[in-house]
């Protein structure tokens, strides 16, 4: 390249997504980038910069990942090799900085080992620590991730104007909106059980009435801004069409929609399935273990954005209050934490939807379901209506998700599923991301009719409740993975794991992810891990899923091993001695109660004494 010939520096465009993709792998097989897709760069793409040759080549690129309006990312920073040391890098990292004052970022961060690159560019070594935890949500991705050796790199700008960020694509599912015509109000009423201020409280938003009429409960009893949070945990899309629209129109400053999908599987669902946690035999904990995930990030976002207090709409009576406080107390115990059915006088339906009449929140008009449900990427939960009687059978039209077993497919199917180290690979010799995994084997196994369960559950808070959860995935997944270890672990640890996830579900079910305790056994969980590597084929049929093979290469089964014929490895010989140890403690106890003319407890009566009729 000619040194004069001028760099051209540009947005990218959908038709640079090959290339971009092709020159991120490049430093990814390198080990200096962490790997992205065509779909989550296509999704970016208005976040993305690329520097092109004059033969029209994509030499460079680079993207902007915004956390919050006052922190991003400079990330997937790559040069081809063939235009290293030309000052590419420089100069597409001097105009990604420009592009970043433009949408007034005041803060921007790398990760990097190029250390002396990003300071000759004006940023200054920091640390991890100075940043939240959402920050690390790629980390956990990377192999180095418990020994990273990457510097953190902080650049503070001068952005007095911010620009309203675009609203993000799916692959992140950011949205971050600002209206400076917000009214917020004044209103200096009474504050509900506690008279310190609020100046700013993060809310767990999921579109409904009760959180709908929180935002605007929260202004008028705190005075303070409020920010809404909603995860998309796989729940039905519906959910979240409109819901950052409705949020500002409640009366919130901001949104934040996140897609969590990747990390709930990934970080949560599978690190449970591992450990083989059922609660009360038949619960797959899919309200349980998606509070934390909600929780850890609620607080992520309030130390991102400076709030004080942390708000959810849980009820007084149940569960998730627990959960979602609990996970608070762990990961930030600075913060307040608003619980509003616990303080406001709104008991019914009728008064939430009179308040948010007074209060002008838009809230669609629709026939109430009499059951109450809850949905994400792992199960579908109900509770009420006729459930509230033990004694009466579900009605079929309240299942939403999986077909009855008698109007299942008439043909077995068998889904073949791959593990590696403990975690699912691949459906049917597919590799799929887990998300994507549980999502497959949700409709296989919704379509057969598998995963019902009609429970009576002893709820934390000290009462019983009945509940009905639709869990195919996870019920195909737990079956494989239980087969897999049959196979792969020794009989002692195979069995003291079993008592374990009895333990480890009531932490879960309890809202105490965020614990020593869980931390300590997920450890060993890991440990137990490392062998269950291979395959399990299952046969889905009417409600049913049967084994019906499996294979690892770890396998402690061995047919030569088990074989009679064979001395080599067990001389049969050897059990007179084994059963006389074993049984040894039996054999002198009966030897006691014997001696002197006595007989064993379980010595049989002498039939002959007793006279026939």
């Amino acid at each position: 390249m000619n040194p004069h010939t001028p760099m051209h520096i540009r947005p990218a465009v959908p038709a640079d997504v090959p290339d971009i993709l092709s020159l991120v792998n490049d430093h990814v097989r390198q080990g200096d980038l962490l790997p992205r897709t065509a779909v989550s760069i296509r999704e970016t793409l208005d976040d993305w910069l690329v520097g092109e040759d004059e033969d029209g080549d994509i030499v460079a690129c680079v993207s902007l990942l915004f956390y919050t309006d006052a922190l991003a990312e400079v990330r997937s920073l790559a040069v081809a090799d063939k235009a290293k040391g030309q000052g590419w890098g420089r100069t597409i990292v001097n105009a990604l900085i420009a592009q970043a004052k433009l949408r007034g970022v005041p803060t921007l961060f790398a990760l990097t080992r190029a250390v002396g690159f990003f300071q000759r560019a004006g940023f200054a070594v920091s640390t991890m620590e100075r940043f939240p935890e959402k920050v690390w949500r790629d980390c956990h991705a990377c192999p180095l991730l418990d020994a990273c050796d990457e510097t953190a790199v902080v650049l503070h700008l001068n952005a007095p104007h911010p620009m309203p960020h675009p609203s993000a694509s799916s692959g992140q599912d950011y949205l971050n909106i600002q209206l400076s015509n917000i009214h917020v109000s004044q209103s200096k009423g009474v504050l509900p059980m506690s008279t310190s201020k609020v100046n700013k409280v993060v809310l767990a938003y999921s579109g409904g009435l009760d959180t709908s009429v929180i935002v605007p409960w929260l202004r008028e009893n705190y005075d303070c801004e409020v920010i809404a949070f909603c995860a998309n945990l796989g729940q039905d899309e519906a959910e979240l069409e409109g819901l950052a629209e409705k949020a500002i129109a409640s009366g919130a400053s901001k949104v934040y929609i996140e897609d969590l999908r990747h990390e709930f599987a990934k970080d949560f669902l599978i690190p449970m399935m591992q450990a083989g946690a059922i609660y009360e035999r038949q619960y797959l904990l899919g309200t349980s273990v998606a509070r934390p995930l909600i929780a850890k990030w609620q607080v992520a976002i309030a130390e991102a954005e400076g709030a004080d207090a942390v708000a959810h709409g849980a009820t007084g009576k149940g569960n998730d209050q627990v959960r979602f406080e609990l996970t608070y107390k762990a990961l930030n115990p600075t913060l307040k934490v608003i619980a509003p059915w616990r303080e406001w006088d709104i008991r019914s339906r009728e008064d939430a939807l009179a308040y948010a009449k007074k209060h002008n929140v838009p809230v669609v008009q629709t026939e109430k379901s009499i059951y109450s449900r809850d949905a994400n990427l792992w199960h579908l939960s109900h509770e009420g209506g006729i459930l509230e009687d033990p004694a009466n059978e579900p009605e079929e039209i309240m299942y939403q998700w999986t077909v009855s077993p008698e109007n299942a497919p008439d043909e077995a199917e068998v889904v073949k599923i791959d593990f590696e180290k403990g975690v699912p690979t691949a459906v049917n010799d597919v590799q799929l991301p887990p998300a994507v995994l549980i999502a497959q084997l949700n409709d296989l196994g919704a379509k057969h009719g598998v995963g019902r369960i009609d429970l009576v559950e002893n709820r934390l808070v000290g009462m019983k409740s009945h509940g009905v959860y639709e869990t195919p995935g996870g019920t195909i997944l737990y079956a494989a993975h239980r087969e897999l270890e049959s196979l792969c672990l020794d009989r002692d640890t195979s069995h003291y794991k079993e008592q374990m996830a009895v333990r480890y579900a009531e932490l879960v079910y309890n809202g105490k992810w965020f614990t020593s305790l869980r931390e300590a056994m997920q450890a060993f969980v890991e440990n137990t891990q490392e062998s269950v590597t291979g395959w399990v084929k299952l046969k889905l049929y009417k409600g049913n899923v049967m084994v019906i093979g499996r294979y690892s290469p770890e396998s402690l089964y061995r047919e030569d091993f088990a074989t009679f014929g064979q001395e080599d490895v067990y001389d049969q010989s050897d059990a007179v001695g084994f059963i006389t140890l074993f049984g040894l403690q039996m054999k002198v106890k009966a030897m006691m109660e014997v001696s002197d003319g006595g007989q064993t407890r379980y010595a049989a009566p002498d039939y002959s004494k007793f006279k026939r009729d």
